[in-house]
């Protein structure tokens, strides 16, 4: 019976360190890193969010600073925002599964309406630095996180329902967007909105924000109507 228990507990840090892909020293630091505070526990992982804010932003402003040598102050910092934002962090978090190591007590809507998706990544980052150190810190952020930054200088400064709506000011046109379906999980909200032009449904997006679901429909719209995007 002690064999048993002491082999789920071992079975438990050997998958994590399959995910993390390195030897954890101190796997207290990594049980704090997902509890949340409704769990009710001695402990929770709000000063390891905090700790890992601060060495995501070091990581990120140097990455950017080295990357971009041309780029002014004001253009780094505005980079850095949209790639450490919220929906950015929240979809590393569902791409990487986070939520199968989560311990809290909410319910479902209480759980969407929560930040406790992009909370949890900086909170494993904030215990990756205490237990390894800087270098397998920024290791696992270039590695997980990095890798979103290309979407990000794709999006950045597009706001295609902007060029929709002057063109439909300009022609005249009757524009309206739809949520045709929205489907749920435990885990996120998938939003499908569609454009309508003139009461003709010309093209659709589809996204886990509304605002974002619609931008992608009028990027298909604009693309459909070859006038822009």
């Amino acid at each position: 019976m002690f064999k048993f228990l002491f082999n789920k507990k071992d079975n438990y840090q050997k998958q994590l360190e399959h995910f993390l892909g390195f030897k954890i020293n101190n796997i207290s630091f990594y049980k704090e890193a997902f509890t949340h505070s409704s769990q009710k526990a001695n402990y929770n992982y709000q000063r390891l969010e905090f700790l890992g804010d601060a060495v995501l932003s070091l990581v990120i402003a140097t990455y950017l600073f080295k990357k971009y040598p041309n780029l002014s102050e004001g253009e780094l910092s505005k980079l850095r925002t949209k790639l450490v934002n919220k929906n950015i962090l929240k979809e590393v978090a569902f791409k990487l599964h986070l939520d199968k190591w989560i311990k809290h007590q909410l319910k479902d809507s209480e759980l969407e309406k929560s930040s406790i998706y992009c909370d949890i990544v900086e909170s494993i980052i904030g215990a990756i630095y205490l237990d390894k150190g800087l270098l397998y810190a920024e290791e696992f952020i270039k590695n997980k996180i990095l890798e979103q930054l290309e979407e990000v200088t794709e999006m950045e400064d597009t706001d295609y329902k902007s060029q929709i709506l002057r063109l439909a000011q300009k022609y005249k046109w009757k524009i309206k967007y739809h949520i045709e379906d929205i489907q749920k999980d435990t885990n996120q909200q998938l939003f499908k909105v569609a454009l309508f032009l003139n009461d003709e449904k010309i093209s659709e997006g589809v996204y886990y924000n509304k605002k974002q679901a619609e931008q992608l429909a009028s990027l298909d719209a604009l693309k459909k109507l070859n006038i822009g995007g």
